[in-house]
């Protein structure tokens, strides 16, 4: 993919992980009753809500970049990423397609009969928002553990090739939904992902639904 796209993924990467103790002993890839637990811990309600602050810090540079905003998932339909500081612009997934705007200004789309690399992406957010964590297996080595009553954590390795051009290591933990994300990228970049104030709804409000129909 072009650095662009590469980015973008990184992006992606942490809206993977936007869904909804002490420990116990850490399971193995080895183990899948790990996944269908963490799976039963999660929200099952069709959309969430919040907000994110996105800390990244690159290979070589002393000062993080922040960015903060707020994002929509739908889990049939997609996701809206709204960034609002440092700049103002949206992003929407949707199976198969990317798409990033700046108001009313398309920057960028990317859509998976162009980018084969896209229909992957879109098949691991669609796993992770539909709370089918087993199919990430088909393109993660994962471990990890549960937290006390609620809580979890989970620990990932890209297996296929495509993927791991762009990440090195990814990890998450939650509890109903996911909380936190740190994501390496393979040139060594570290972006982290914190997520506040989410909740989760049965139902898209009409300005969501109009977003996602546009």
């Amino acid at each position: 993919m072009k650095n662009t796209a590469k980015q973008m993924f990184l992006l992606l990467a942490g809206l993977i992980l936007c869904g909804p103790g002490l420990a116990a002993t850490a399971q193995t890839a080895a183990d899948p009753a790990l996944l269908r637990s963490v799976q039963l811990r999660l929200a099952i309600d069709t959309v969430i809500r919040g907000d994110f602050t996105q800390t990244r810090q690159l290979a070589g540079v002393k000062k993080p970049l922040v960015a903060d905003g707020s994002f929509v998932v739908e889990k049939t339909r997609g996701v809206l990423w709204r960034t609002l500081k440092p700049f103002p612009q949206t992003m929407r997934v949707t199976q198969g397609e990317i798409l990033q705007k700046d108001g009313s200004r398309v920057l960028m789309t990317l859509r998976a009969d162009q980018e084969p690399t896209v229909n992957a992406i879109s098949r691991v957010l669609f796993s992770m928002f539909a709370g089918d964590l087993s199919a990430l297996a088909e393109y993660f080595d994962y471990q990890g553990q549960l937290k006390g009553d609620t809580g979890w954590q989970l620990s990932f390795t890209p297996r296929d090739a495509g993927l791991r051009t762009v990440i090195a290591a990814l990890s998450l933990e939650g509890d109903s939904v996911v909380r936190q994300v740190t994501l390496t990228s393979a040139a060594g970049d570290i972006s982290r992902i914190t997520f506040n104030h989410v909740v989760t709804a049965a139902v898209l409000s009409a300005d969501e639904r109009a977003q996602f129909d546009e």
